[in-house]
């Protein structure tokens, strides 16, 4: 695992986790190289969407459009719908100057920073050889949308051939999200992460709603859609992601400190209550039973008909209204079932009562083991740090070995293209021609740099850090290995625990006989002669679940081969069974071979054949 560390650390870049990765594959908060151009973004570490309306539909989350921004937009910057057009710079974010839309590089003369992003008020200034006249007229005619408020004529493509446009045509087509060259705020962002994610207002769905069933009136069945959408995803992303910031500290704290403090007080509870709390067990669980069969005999009239006890039991019955319109022939038959389950653990309960006893004598004479070393108490502290840095460790180790790789472009499928946007909507209703939809270009013959700029120039690609076959296995090894360690610690606190235990009986419970330090002599004699057995025992058991994961990813895979032929999802699901089966036999031995390991100091071999041997 430490070489797969090496690996990760050395290949991988954990800044890329920190600070994310824009839709051209440059870094936020670090200097980078585009064309042989610095792209310096250390003054920029927050990864802005510009779209905000593509993160309202989770499956084009990873197709959003993204920049590189110093702040997090605000409600100060926001160009909420209803205001449209927007006239403030703030309330606008581009892509940066040097990767601009519509070619727009070196076409602003007051904008000299490579990385600038908020350079819509500067778009005037921009000579256009011609521009899309339908689109202005269908942005007044349909939408309603005022554009003379920011000095647009709708008939100002209609110029002599040869005659350049003015820029303010781009401040047009910015109003509208995913038609650039900029973008407006439609909703105000709050950092998460080094990532601006959208704050919807409950007002946001209705006012894009609105504006989309104003834009494209035919298209009901898109529109509609699109607001069941909208309606149930915008709120609830933003309200996990403020959950799971928020309660960072309830997970640790509840999940991690409790579960030890538990422990430790059910251990001091079985110290001196261990045979009550057995018998109390057993019998709540019988008498729950019982007091459940008389209900469903209650609730199926059945119980009044038993005579003058039974009128007796009734009465004392908490009488309800059946909420569920359930018939008593129902409940009849629930009573039926509820009296055989209840005979049979009543029926189990007395054939094992002597079982019963022992296993009760067992756990006081272990109570009176952990009294002559209560240390022994406080040990299970020592895996549970063991484990919290394990799984920090691989986790850390994981995400640096996730950042690795070489940055590549992945295309939406045919059939999944992105649905037509706002301006492809409004020309549809206008009766005019719309654009066509975006689609794969040939590749073959671009550069990597080319292929990039057409990746983040799409709305069906994004761009992500891939790894190659190194990478591939080595997280492979690595999984393996949570799994190995995992076990290894659990093997080596068996066989700590049984040790110390073991001390307990060959002393034949007397203190003096007993070393001072039972449990730390039991983890010298684990460290020095029996890490090779727990290694051994808990390869087995990682072998196991490694291969009951494999087995998973193969029924994930193979869900719709499954779904059109019974048999395959018949043997898939007896094979899951029989490997988790086999993997519970398995520990069941392994635990019994720790014990001999630790109290007659055997190799693990003869320990995992003896074991086998006794529970047969």
């Amino acid at each position: 695992m430490f070489v797969v560390c090496g690996i990760a650390f050395g290949a991988g870049d954990p800044n890329r986790l920190i600070y994310g990765i824009d839709s051209h594959g440059l870094l936020c908060g670090s200097n980078n190289t585009y064309r042989n151009t610095s792209m310096d973004l250390t003054d920029k570490p927050n990864l802005y969407y510009l779209n905000a309306l593509d993160l309202l539909d989770p499956t084009n989350l990873m197709y959003a459009k993204t920049v590189c921004v110093s702040d997090c937009p605000t409600s100060d910057d926001l160009c909420s719908i209803s205001s449209l057009p927007c006239g403030n710079n703030s309330q606008y974010r581009c892509p940066y100057y040097r990767l601009a839309e519509q070619n727009l590089w070196g076409a602003l003369p007051a904008v000299d920073a490579n990385t600038a992003v908020m350079y819509w008020d500067q778009l005037p200034t921009a000579q256009l050889t011609g521009c899309d006249s339908s689109f202005l007229q269908a942005a007044e005619s349909v939408s309603g949308m005022n554009l003379s408020a920011l000095g647009i004529d709708i008939n100002m493509c209609n110029v002599a051939a040869g005659t350049n446009v003015s820029g303010k045509y781009l401040q047009a087509t910015s109003q509208f999200p995913g038609e650039g060259p900029c973008y407006p705020v439609w909703a105000a962002t709050v950092p998460y992460f080094n990532r601006c994610f959208p704050k919807f207002p409950p007002e946001f769905t209705s006012s894009v709603y609105s504006m989309l069933n104003t834009s494209a009136g035919v298209m009901s069945s898109a529109v509609s859609v699109a607001k069941d959408n909208w309606s149930s995803t915008g709120p609830a992303f933003s309200t996990y992601v403020a959950d799971i910031s928020k309660g960072v500290l309830i997970i640790v704290v509840g999940g991690l400190a409790c579960g030890v403090v538990v422990s430790l007080v059910w251990m001091v509870i079985l110290r001196y209550l261990a045979g009550a709390m057995a018998w109390l067990t057993i019998a709540f669980v019988n008498a729950a039973l019982l007091g459940c069969t008389l209900y469903a005999y209650n609730m199926a009239g059945m119980l009044a008909l038993a005579g003058q006890w039974g009128s007796q039991i009734a009465a004392q019955l908490p009488v309800y209204e059946d909420p569920t319109g359930m018939s008593r022939e129902n409940w009849s038959y629930i009573a039926y079932a509820l009296t055989g389950v209840s005979a049979l653990v009543l029926l189990f309960t007395l054939v094992m009562i002597r079982r019963v006893a022992v296993a009760v004598a067992c756990i006081k004479v272990a109570s009176q083991a952990v009294s002559t070393m209560p240390s022994i108490m406080l040990f299970p502290i020592l895996p549970f740090i063991l484990e919290v840095g394990l799984i920090i460790y691989w986790v850390a180790v994981t995400a640096v070995l996730y950042s690795a790789g070489q940055p590549m472009d992945h295309w939406r499928s045919a059939q999944d293209v992105q649905p037509l946007g706002i301006k492809q909507l409004m020309l549809t209703n206008s009766s005019m021609t719309p654009p066509a939809t975006s689609t794969k270009p040939n590749t073959t013959n671009m550069t990597r740099e080319e292929v990039m700029d057409a990746c983040a120039a799409s709305p069906d690609c994004y761009v992500s850090y891939d790894w190659d076959n190194r990478l591939m296995y080595s997280f492979i090894y690595h999984l393996f290995g949570l799994l190995w360690t995992n076990q290894f610690i659990v093997g080596f606190s068996s066989v700590v625990v049984a040790g110390a235990v073991a001390n307990y009986y060959w002393a034949r419970g007397s203190t003096h006989n007993q070393p001072t330090f039972p449990v730390l002599k039991s983890m010298r004699n684990t460290v020095i002669y029996q890490l090779g057995s727990i290694a051994l025992g808990s390869f087995i058991i990682a072998v196991i679940q490694f291969i009951r994961l494999l087995l998973e990813y193969v029924d994930k895979k193979t869900r719709q081969l499954q779904q059109q032929n019974k048999v395959a999802q018949w043997l898939m699901c007896f094979v899951r069974c029989m490997m988790w089966c086999l993997e519970k036999i398995v520990a069941f031995i392994n635990r019994n071979a720790y014990i001999m390991v630790a109290g007659m100091r055997l190799i693990a071999c003869s320990c995992l054949v003896a074991a086998s041997i006794v529970q047969q």
